[in-house]
Formats: structure tokens, C-alpha cells, sequence
């Protein structure tokens, strides 16, 4: 780095971390940090870059620089939905939902849920969000006969609460799978980050009292605002 690179890097660094920057606030653009420190353009962007390289600050295609401040923890010790999740780490969870299809299974999701030839499924796909800022695109796929006309329930709120009071369906436990990638072009769209940008992509199996499979979900949390952690014991 040069001196000046740095120097930009480590001011901004400070700010976030001791949360002069609040997370969500927009950042000064590349002119006006430019101008504040008597640098080029390019000493800026590099600098920035640095930035949204450690998940300190993301961008918005079109609308500027955000601060992402501390990625939040969330844990793989015990099964909870998204809404349950935010609200334990402090978050106001929302949902918008872009589609509920009632369709046949490819393959893949046939073996995950032991569906047998001709069963068909209810795809749900959602944006979640966390204080109103897009954070992970969820797709889960529920066998027709365990949940008929879902479609017609209230699922910007817990799809848990409407599996256990309209279907009496009761998740016990779930086995996850978690992969560091990046996010293609829907994904960049949809939440609203640079395409290519990390992302933590989530693979779920959930299985009710019975140990039957009764949901398969297929998840994308963006990878600058999210780290999962988990709890190992001798």
C-alpha cells in the first residue's frame, strides 16, 4: 500500500469499527473522500476496494457505497427459522415473497425429499431481510401432501409458525450443508449486491418429530454481512 492508500484505508477502517460509520449509512463518494484527502481517484478506489474486500463496506450498483460494520453471528448449534434467528441477535426480520409454485420436482429435490413419481411440491421463494436490508434469497421445496394450499397462507411471516398450527408440522432437527461462493447475476440483482460478490450458499434438510424429511431449502446469505458459527465440545 502506498502511504496514502493507507492512510485512507485505515481512517475508514477506524471509523466503521469504532461505529462513527454506522452500519447502513451511506459512505462519502470517491470525489468527496478525493477531495478530503488530496488523493486520485484511483488512490480512492483501491482504498475502497480494501474495504469491501475485508466486508467492512458493500455496494449498490446505481445508488452508492454502504457501510456493513460487523458481520452478525448467526449459530449452527440448534435449529431455528430465519424469523426466530434475527430476533435472537437483535434484528427486525421481513420477507418479501416472490412466488409460491405448486409444480413437479426436478431430480435432485425428488431424492432429497424420497418423493415417489409423480408427487409434486410447493417451491416457495423469498427475499429475507433483516432491519429492511436484503441479506439472503431462500427456495423451499414442501411435498403438496403435507402442506395443501400454502399458497393461500400469510408467508412474508414464519413459514415454521404456518407449518406447526395449519399442518401440525413440528421441525426437530436438520442437517446443513455450507458452501463459500459467489453470486450470480439473479442473485446480484435480487439483493442488491455486485455480482461475483461472496456469498455463503446453504444447503438444508429438516426433519419434523416422525425423523421424516418434510422440507428441502436451498438458501444465499450475502457473505458481508453474515458468518455462522458453531459450538464444538470434547
Amino acid at each position: 500500500m502506498s502511504t496514502m492508500y493507507q492512510r485512507i484505508y485505515e481512517y475508514y477502517k477506524t471509523q466503521i469499527l469504532e461505529q462513527t460509520l454506522k452500519s447502513g449509512q451511506k459512505m462519502p463518494t470517491e470525489q468527496e473522500i478525493g477531495t478530503a484527502f488530496n488523493a486520485s481517484r484511483i488512490t480512492v478506489r483501491h482504498a475502497l476496494q480494501h474495504l469491501v474486500n475485508d466486508g467492512l463496506i458493500y455496494k449498490i450498483q446505481g445508488k452508492g457505497t454502504y457501510v456493513s460494520g460487523k458481520k452478525d453471528s448467526m449459530q449452527l448449534n440448534y435449529l431455528l427459522g430465519f424469523t426466530a434467528e434475527m430476533k435472537t441477535i437483535g434484528k427486525e426480520p421481513s420477507t418479501i415473497v416472490l412466488g409460491v409454485k405448486l409444480t413437479e420436482p426436478n431430480e435432485k429435490v425428488s431424492k432429497k425429499l424420497n418423493l415417489h413419481d409423480g408427487q409434486k411440491i410447493y417451491v416457495i421463494e423469498r427475499i429475507r431481510m433483516a432491519d429492511n436490508v436484503k441479506v439472503a434469497l431462500e427456495k423451499v421445496s414442501i411435498p403438496f401432501s403435507l402442506v395443501p394450499n400454502i399458497d393461500k397462507e400469510n408467508l412474508e411471516k414464519s413459514l415454521y409458525n404456518v407449518l406447526s398450527k395449519k399442518y401440525q408440522i413440528e421441525p426437530k432437527f436438520a442437517r446443513e450443508t455450507l458452501e463459500a461462493t459467489f453470486a450470480d447475476q439473479r442473485v446480484a440483482e435480487l439483493l442488491e449486491i455486485k455480482q461475483k460478490s461472496p456469498v455463503l450458499a446453504i444447503e438444508r434438510l429438516t426433519y419434523d418429530k416422525n425423523e421424516n424429511i418434510f422440507e428441502y431449502t436451498e438458501s444465499v446469505y450475502r457473505g458481508d454481512k453474515y458468518k455462522f458459527t458453531v459450538n464444538i465440545e470434547v
